[in-house]
């Protein structure tokens, strides 16, 4: 290592020690030899003189965590393709703002740790990531903004994981594919990246998307196909809240038993008709709630116990008759606000359901302006929002 006045002013043949040059920001150059074979933890951390390229020759096979991290004036990096170098570190990399041009990952890497390249926020272009990978662990590319050519995931049998928030905010354009062998999409691990265009496809050997997965991913184009896997319960909260882009019927998988809060919601591309099948015992707050692209009719399976509240809210193009089945012991407030085109609704449970309020306000297609229930059902108020309740079913 260099600084500006001295010259050379510090070497080490072999192994580079944990906290070597730890915060030492007077270090202006940086050279690693080929008689280097390991890279400390913290080695080099906030080291923030450095600059110029960061070429780690192919002899070292392991770099610890934070080993270059908040080195932002490294302008370029080249990992090392010694078979021996699998893994790449914890914040190895992170925060370095001056990486430029392309991250080619090496085929001798099977596992990049947590928030390895985090912040690495003028990388460019594609990001291939190896079929030599099996991990990529939680924010390992999240808020790289300038990655904004295409992703690819590698196909790996063992790879079943994309990780929470594991390219959160970052710039990539063009199709995703999610590989068949993923079993787990954790929560954020696409959340705000705009870039992505076309149709989405969730291979059916995924079982869990968790919440945010997708939200903000408003660059979608095409339809949104869900896995038919039977064990696939569960659509995350705000999994695709704010997919503006999706085109296309909704398909629910009758699999599912539980919609959560907001997991469709503000998806105002889907069109036609939505079915909720009889799998789904809870539809979430505000699930889809502005969803106004959906001009078909409404079908509330008969398994359904609950209707949170904004579930329905400003679906103002969904039409025909609502028939709420006699399973649903709870309608939120606003669940069904502001769904203008529904000419009737009906009730079936008896006794009434608990009716928070302005759950029908704004219904105003509806003609007579009446709900419908069962014959000598109990618990009904005289009316609701405006909709007198008359027992004639």
């Amino acid at each position: 290592v260099w600084d500006s006045t001295q010259g050379t002013i510090d070497q080490v043949i072999g192994a580079i020690p944990d906290n070597w040059k730890n915060g030492d920001d007077s270090l202006k150059q940086l050279q690693i030899g080929s008689s280097c074979t390991s890279i400390g933890s913290y080695a080099f951390y906030y080291c923030s003189g450095f600059t110029g390229a960061l070429t780690i020759p192919n002899s070292v096979t392991s770099i610890g965590m934070y080993a270059f991290s908040e080195c932002p004036g490294f302008t370029s990096l080249t990992l090392p393709t010694n078979p021996n170098f699998t893994t790449i570190s914890k914040e190895s990399f992170s925060y370095g703002y001056g990486f430029t041009g392309n991250l080619v990952i090496p085929d001798n890497v099977t596992t990049i740790k947590e928030f390895a390249f985090y912040a690495c926020t003028n990388l460019t272009g594609d990001l291939v990531i190896p079929d030599s990978v099996a991990t990529i662990e939680r924010g390992a590319f999240q808020d790289c903004y300038a990655l904004t050519g295409s992703l690819t995931l590698p196909t790996n049998p063992n790879f079943t994981t994309i990780a929470d928030g594991l390219c959160r905010a970052s710039g990539f354009t063009g199709s995703l594919v999610i590989p068949a062998s993923v079993t787990i999409i954790e929560q954020s691990a696409f959340n705000d990246c705009s870039g992505f265009t076309g149709s989405l496809i969730i291979p059916d050997s995924v079982t869990s998307i968790g919440s945010n997965a997708f939200t903000s991913c408003s660059g979608f184009t095409g339809s949104l196909t869900l896995p038919t896997n039977p064990n696939f319960t569960t659509i995350g909260s705000f999994a695709f809240s704010s997919c503006s882009g999706f085109t296309g019927s909704l398909t629910i998988p009758n699999s599912v038993t539980n919609i959560v809060s907001f997991a469709f919601g503000s998806c105002s591309g889907f069109t036609g008709s939505l079915t909720i099948p009889d799998s789904v015992t809870g539809i979430g707050s505000g699930a889809f709630s502005s969803c106004s692209g959906l001009t078909g009719s409404l079908t509330i399976g008969n398994s359904v116990t609950s209707i949170g509240s904004r579930a329905f809210y400003q679906c103002e193009n969904l039409t025909g008759s609502l028939v709420i089945p006699d399973s649903v012991t709870g309608i939120g407030n606003n669940a069904f606000n502001g769904c203008s085109a529904i000419t009737s609704v009906s009730i079936l449970a008896t006794p009434a359901p608990t009716i928070s309020s302005d759950a029908f306000l704004n219904m105003t297609s509806v003609s007579p302006a009446e709900i419908h229930v069962p014959v000598g059902a109990t618990g009904y108020a005289a009316s609701y929002d405006g909709l007198t309740v008359v027992y004639d079913l």
